[in-house]
């Protein structure tokens, strides 16, 4: 799969999410960046990269989810 770098706010938009949230798992190295050639104040994100990213943290909550469920369903919580 070829990489397809896009800025912050392009991809915000691609996958729905606000671009601050974004530039968060940037800034605390979730996942990588490069300097936007074009544009100093902007930076890029890996289109690839971001929807694993997405994935992994999407399973998480979904566990979490079903954990949160079970203990309801057997008066544990």
């Amino acid at each position: 799969m070829s990489e397809r770098w896009v800025t912050i706010k392009v991809a915000a938009k691609r996958f729905n999410l606000p671009a601050s949230k974004i530039s968060r798992w940037a800034n605390r190295g979730l996942i990588p960046t490069k300097p936007n050639l074009f544009d100093k104040r902007s930076r890029l994100v890996e289109l690839n990269e971001l929807q694993a990213k997405i994935t992994e943290l999407n399973a998480i909550q979904d566990l979490a989810e079903a954990n949160l469920a079970e203990d309801l369903t057997n008066g544990n919580a």
